[in-house]
């Protein structure tokens, strides 16, 4: 019970300063905060096609982060198919979409999730923000660039495939966790998605995971030949953040609405989990991102989609 008043009491601070933030959107002066110099990471979590467990692992993966003592939002960007609140169990009451489309403060739409993580339903989802006109555009940013001071992950969950609302996303994020699995098509739709970061934002870190494999060594067969190909065909260096072994209690959990990691805390599934976020929060805590907060990447999203019209 703990744990959860903290998070209850986090996401009212939270949905109390962006409400403060939209009834005086003019007003430069800072409320007071807890995190002072380290930029969000704002990760894009994406696959080259739909049903490889994508939304799964963005939802245990974030539980992790939070145990790790991290502040973690999930964005819902999978063009209104509320995958997110599904998984989580949880009926959210606005989402993205209502606040670009009405005058809802933005504190409305931050859900509450088991474990204390917080998360936006995305309606028509984050990666339309892509095909958004100026004046709601320059709205998101005055108002979500705030979330730098609030929270320490973003995890967007990006529509699967390459659709034009999930590319025109890609123009701008820095840091993206692409997940496949050992089905053939999974690995070639994964190449097809590198070949678009390649052609639209070849500065971007890629990290790979891999899931449903049976063993350690089907994981980093498939990681040795998509980093093989990326390298020869795309001068493009994957690298390789770990792999879910193929667990029955994954689709158990999901038959519950509940994260795995917290319904089958044993399940090797879960202990996969666990090393993936370990070894993500290492490369943050080392430099090797380089994320830069959610106002730079809105602001480069932004220049990038007005130089182009």
């Amino acid at each position: 019970m703990t744990n959860l008043r903290f998070g209850e009491d986090q996401a009212d601070k939270l949905r109390e300063i962006v409400n403060n933030l939209n009834e005086k959107p003019g007003d430069a002066a800072e409320p007071e905060i807890e995190k002072e110099t380290v930029a969000t990471r704002l990760i894009a979590v994406t696959s080259g096609k739909g049903g490889v467990g994508k939304t799964s692992f963005t939802v245990n993966l974030a539980i992790w982060l939070k145990k790790l003592g991290n502040r973690v939002l999930i964005i819902d960007g999978d063009l209104g198919l509320a995958n997110i609140e599904v998984l989580l169990g949880v009926v959210p009451k606005s989402s993205l979409n209502d606040y670009l489309n009405s005058d809802i403060p933005l504190s409305q739409i931050i859900n509450l999730g088991p474990a204390g993580i917080q998360f936006i339903s995305g309606g028509s989802g984050i990666t339309g923000l892509a095909n958004l006109d100026r004046g709601k555009f320059k709205k998101i940013i005055e108002i979500m660039s705030k979330f730098d001071s609030y929270v320490d992950y973003i995890l967007v969950d990006t529509g699967a495939g390459i659709s034009r609302k999930v590319t025109n996303f890609m123009l701008a994020v820095k840091e993206v966790i692409l997940v496949t699995n050992p089905e053939p098509t999974s690995i070639t739709d994964a190449y097809a998605m590198l070949k678009v970061m390649k052609t639209n934002n070849h500065r971007c870190d890629v990290k790979l995971v891999v899931n449903r494999v049976q063993d350690a060594a089907e994981a980093q067969e498939i990681m040795d030949k998509i980093g093989s190909v990326a390298r020869k065909f795309l001068d493009i260096e994957v690298n390789n953040l770990g792999y879910i072994l193929d667990d029955r209690h994954v689709s158990r959990a999901v038959k519950l609405q509940e994260p795995f990691v917290l319904r089958f805390p044993g399940c090797k599934a879960a202990k996969n989990i666990e090393d993936i976020a370990e070894r993500l929060a290492l490369n943050g805590e080392f430099g090797e991102s380089g994320s830069d907060g959610v106002r730079n990447f809105l602001n480069r999203l932004y220049g990038l989609l007005s130089s182009v019209n």
